[in-house]
């Protein structure tokens, strides 16, 4: 799940999908879960900075070909970046993730 490519920063502002998330509070810590349906695991990158927690990947079209023309095309297929800051510092926590049937479950759980 941390090995992707880097990828531009352009590749990220020219790109429409952020992934939707929910928020927890939990008594150990927080949980973010993201709707990232039809991503790989290896094409997620999860990174923690000071209060902010940073999803990025990509999700690939794995269908197409040359003999075949869309029709009609409303999923968004290309790279995304979702920060989510919360209201403290998260750089000091245990992260531990969870990736199941297109949810990405991240548990951040406080050391002290």
């Amino acid at each position: 799940m941390w090995h992707m490519k880097e990828p531009s920063f352009a590749l990220y502002a020219r790109s429409g999908w952020h992934p939707k998330v929910d928020v927890y509070r939990c008594a150990d810590g927080w949980l973010a879960k993201l709707e990232l349906a039809g991503v790989a695991e290896q094409d997620i990158r999860i990174q923690v900075q000071r209060d902010s927690l940073i999803v990025e990947g990509r999700r690939r079209d794995w269908s197409v070909s040359e003999t075949r023309e869309p029709l009609s095309m409303e999923i968004a297929y290309d790279w995304f970046r979702r920060s989510i800051r919360l209201p403290c510092a998260i750089d000091s926590v245990d992260l531990h993730t969870e990736y199941r049937d297109g949810m990405l479950l991240i548990r951040l759980h406080d050391k002290r």
